[in-house]
């Protein structure tokens, strides 16, 4: 299972995939990617561990609808079983498709009318969608994100979000 914390650092690294077990005698792995990005995960792509570890990805195949992947050095299926379970982390795109958890924190959030609700002190994960921490403890899901600005973050807010 991935950890999701909450994130109140600027991104340098984003979560990309997450491997499983170890699959055939040569070293091949299954992956789950974490992103949504076409394209994200492919050959020669520089990942890190938790513990900075670095790997690079050396080959990428569909096998139904999973993902296998071989790491550059990892030839066998015993050292492959060392990497299984691991998070792997890459750099930002330069222009991600879409808006990062750390780009959201410290921003004021305002509504469709104009109206200021606080500023983003965190991001909480969730199933239906990551939240948004103000510093008021009201929680505003980013699916109502319109726009992300230089210092706010546009928000369409249904009737009621705000009042509790």
């Amino acid at each position: 299972m991935v950890d999701h914390e909450e994130t109140t650092d600027p991104v340098d690294r984003v979560e990309v995939a997450q491997l499983g077990r170890s699959h055939g005698l040569a070293g091949e792995l299954y992956l789950r990617p974490l992103s949504d990005v076409p394209g994200r995960i492919h050959v020669g792509l520089r990942v890190v561990t938790k513990l900075d570890q670095e790997l690079v990805i050396s080959d990428v195949r569909p096998l139904g609808d999973r993902l296998l992947v071989r790491l550059e050095g990892v030839n066998s299926m015993e050292e492959a079983k060392r990497y299984s379970g691991l998070t792997l982390y890459a750099e930002p795109l330069d222009e991600p498709p879409v808006t990062l958890v750390g780009q959201l924190i410290g921003k004021s959030v305002v509504d469709q009318h104009h109206v200021a609700h606080g500023v983003v002190v965190a991001v909480q994960a969730n199933p239906a969608s990551e939240l948004m921490v103000l510093e008021s403890g009201a929680l505003v899901p980013t699916l109502f994100i319109l726009e992300v600005e230089d210092e706010r973050v546009l928000i369409e807010a249904p009737e009621g979000l705000f009042e509790l």
